[in-house]
């Protein structure tokens, strides 16, 4: 039997997130004979309980202890870490970068040891902070980060050229990896929806508007609850249910308070079988301020949702079916309600657009196998 194929996923931490819920996809989708994924993280002082899982799953889990970036001295010490970690860890064929340029020196010191394939993953279109010197600098770094890179992969074109620029994006050393999933997971299942039903409360024929995603200001959890209010006015036999957890939570809750909605707004937390909330859901509604693609999306269509999402910041390969709707984020909370109410659209099957539109598991992984095989 031929040697398996060592593989470094970098993830900055193994918090619940979308890039993280990914990579374990991913992995759980590798034939382990083939593939040893092996991960290095930061560390920001705390234990996620994802790092037991992918430990659980045959996977190392490294960290570089001590090293998180909150000021640039920071970045002397994450330099001497990884040189260590990658003296004596440079057996690896592959090393995947899953970081915007902040991260870029693990090419660094992976092209140092003779790594071969070194590849940079763009999972989004805009820098996770607000900080205007922060944004200059990851621009700076996104050039040594195209340097030390062999390949260039995104979840979408928009991803890749905010990250690469479009002469890489022009490249055949550039992919756009679809965001897959397992469809079969999220195809309708009306037993699934009536016991779910009766665990939240939800009465009989009430419109359950859902939304999967961490609570921070790049998922505008403040412009969901504005669209709810309004949907609400117009439809009291509705329910609004937030699967996901994140800083931003207490004052989302405050929010509900304030307008009255306490008993309408279901906070349900983080749920790894979020596959089986969707089958509860009625219309997906996703108004972020920025994204990469927006893997739920994804999900949510392949439930059969409808999806009502942020035009000109979700990309449009993010669209794989007719019941999926553009809004405009400069229109105000009542405009999305309308559309919302005006469309009429309802739950449909949406295997054959999302098979052609290359968004199954098994079409994306063996792109993967043969990216790092090669």
């Amino acid at each position: 039997m031929s040697e398996k194929v060592k593989v470094l996923y970098f993830v900055d931490r193994m918090l619940r997130g979308g890039i993280q819920s990914l990579v374990i996809d991913w992995v759980e989708s590798f034939d382990k004979t083939k593939l040893q994924v092996d991960f290095l993280l930061l560390d920001d002082g705390k234990e996620y309980e994802l790092e037991d899982f992918l430990r659980n799953m045959g996977c190392n889990v490294y960290k570089l202890e001590n090293v998180w970036i909150r000021k640039f001295t920071d970045f002397f010490k994450y330099s001497k870490k990884l040189d260590e970690f990658f003296k004596m860890h440079h057996d690896y064929k592959v090393v995947h970068l899953h970081s915007t340029s902040k991260n870029y020196m693990v090419l660094k010191y992976a092209k140092k040891y003779n790594i071969p394939i070194r590849i940079s993953h763009s999972h989004n279109i805009d820098f996770q902070t607000k900080n205007p010197i922060k944004k200059i600098f990851g621009n700076i770094l996104k050039r040594p980060l195209i340097k030390y890179s062999t390949d260039y992969f995104a979840c979408s074109q928009l991803a890749g050229e905010w990250l690469f620029g479009k002469r890489i994006c022009s490249t055949d050393k550039f992919k756009v990896i679809h965001n897959a999933i397992n469809y079969e997971k999220f195809k309708y299942n009306e037993e699934t929806r009536t016991k779910l039903q009766r665990k939240l409360k939800i009465p009989e024929k009430c419109t359950v508007i859902g939304h999967v995603g961490r609570f921070t200001n790049q998922k505008n959890h403040s412009f969901l609850i504005d669209v709810f209010y309004e949907y609400h006015k117009i439809c009291n036999n509705s329910k609004l249910l937030l699967i996901g957890t994140g800083e931003l939570e207490k004052s989302i809750r405050l929010k509900v308070l304030r307008l009255g909605l306490e008993n309408d707004v279901i906070f349900e937390g983080y749920h790894s079988n979020v596959n089986e909330y969707m089958q509860v859901m009625d219309v997906f509604l996703f108004p972020s301020l920025y994204e990469g693609l927006g893997l739920v999306l994804i999900e949510a269509q392949a439930a059969g949702l409808p999806c009502f999402t942020s035009e000109k910041v979700v990309p449009l390969e993010a669209k794989t079916s007719d019941n999926f709707v553009f809004i405009s984020l400069k229109e105000d909370a009542k405009y999305w309600c309308e559309k919302i109410t005006d469309s009429n659209l309802g739950r449909q099957d949406n295997y054959k657009a999302i098979k052609e539109n290359n968004y199954l598991m098994k079409d994306v992984v063996k792109i993967l196998y043969e990216s790092y095989i090669k």
